[in-house]
């Protein structure tokens, strides 16, 4: 989270009580990061805990994520947790990709697809021992690092503009694309490597899982069933798992599919939205909340 994102949240809150209208907080970060949780005497400490106190309720991921929120001080019928995934965001057209893309797909098999951003978290020096390593084993491997926002691909270019030429042709660096075209990427797609083991409820790992492609990711010790973890820093783990995968895949999607046929299918915008009905219709005759400010 950036500071200015937290003092906007602030704003918001801070307003929200001055008006008589406290306002909603939805809270999307992770476990494990650098500012949250955090249960000692830092400044970030109280930043954060003054900013859940002063909102008026909060929805968050997962329910690791509320017990983290609730050891601030606050009550757990405050804190309402609500993933944000949901099987209504995979209804999508495939659509035809772009050239470079497409080409890409062609020259390389099997491809593995991460959506990243250039930060420490995404561990990308991690990323590129493990992708050398996995390129001895597979030649013609190809990875795709999609994501970053526009502001961070020169600094992505910058990264991968040095390596060797054959290592370089092996890696398709990809900024945002439309929700279509993710996903048609995504399941064109051997396997998903997620590496940031500071996630919430990474979409894209549920959004795989959805697809029935498997995934593999650092351990945090609150993957989804169905994930295959490696040790967060660890290249050689993280290869072995990927070739692990990649020579088990029938296997692994197979397992995908009974999950999916299992698993009874949740409708998270409903829960979201009756979330909401509900703050408002008990708030009865009080002042109503202010809309959500998420964080």
């Amino acid at each position: 989270m950036s500071n200015k994102g937290y003092w906007l949240a602030m704003a918001a809150v801070l307003t929200g009580r001055v008006v008589g209208r406290p306002a909603l907080v939805t809270f999307h970060g992770g476990l494990s990061q650098n500012y949250f949780p955090r249960y000692d005497r830092s400044l970030i400490r109280l930043e954060f805990s003054a900013l859940f106190h002063i909102a008026g309720e909060i929805a968050c991921d997962s329910t690791f994520i509320k017990a983290a929120i609730e050891k601030y001080g606050l009550r757990p019928n405050k804190v309402k947790a609500i993933p944000t995934f949901s099987l209504q965001y995979m209804q999508f057209q495939p659509v035809k990709l772009p050239p470079d893309i497409e080409n890409f797909l062609q020259r390389h098999q099997p491809v593995i697809f991460s959506y990243v951003s250039f930060r420490p978290e995404y561990r990308l020096e991690v990323m590129r021992e493990g992708m050398i390593r996995y390129r001895e084993r597979y030649p013609n491997g190809g990875f795709i690092w999609l994501g970053f926002p526009a502001k961070e691909f020169p600094a992505a270019e910058e990264f991968v503009k040095n390596w060797p030429k054959d290592e370089r042709e092996g890696l398709l660096l990809l900024g945002n694309v439309a929700h279509d075209e993710f996903l048609t990427l995504l399941a064109r797609s051997l396997l998903n490597l997620r590496t940031p083991a500071c996630d919430g409820v990474s979409a894209s790992v549920l959004e795989s899982l959805a697809l029935g492609v498997p995934v593999v990711a650092s351990e945090n010790g609150k993957r989804p069933a169905g994930v295959l973890t490696y040790a967060d820093t660890d290249a050689t783990d993280m290869c072995q798992k990927l070739v692990y995968a990649t020579e088990n895949y029938e296997q692994l999607t197979s397992g995908l599919r009974s999950n999916r046929n299992g698993t009874a299918e949740e409708d998270n915008i409903k829960l979201m939205a009756d979330w909401l009905s509900g703050v408002l219709h008990s708030a009865d005759d009080q002042h109503v909340p202010a809309p959500a400010q998420t964080v």
